[in-house]
């Protein structure tokens, strides 16, 4: 989610199944790694429509992000939480 995120920040993320969302926000997503797959990835998008049940979410870096231009819309349920603020660490010098 580069340049919003950057290695090292910390995220405080509301992990709820009721949340609300909206157009713009960013949410954590758990992913499948494929159909076959019992293991899923976590990753940070911003939405960028609802439509019913259905979610367009967008990285906010387009020419490296894996998003809904690659897989589609994503069901509702994929959401399992939405980030509410960020500490942003300093880098340590060694």
């Amino acid at each position: 989610m580069a340049p919003t995120f950057n290695d090292g920040d910390w995220l405080l993320v509301w992990y709820s199944s009721r949340m609300q969302i909206r157009v713009g926000q960013l949410v954590v997503l758990r992913r499948p790694l494929d159909s076959r797959a019992e293991a899923a990835s976590l990753f940070i998008k911003r939405i960028a429509g609802i439509t019913g049940a259905f979610i367009t979410v967008h990285g906010d870096n387009k020419d490296a992000s894996t998003d809904s231009r690659q897989w589609g819309d994503i069901p509702r349920e994929e959401i399992i939480g939405r980030v509410i603020g960020r500490y942003h660490r300093g880098k340590v010098s060694e």
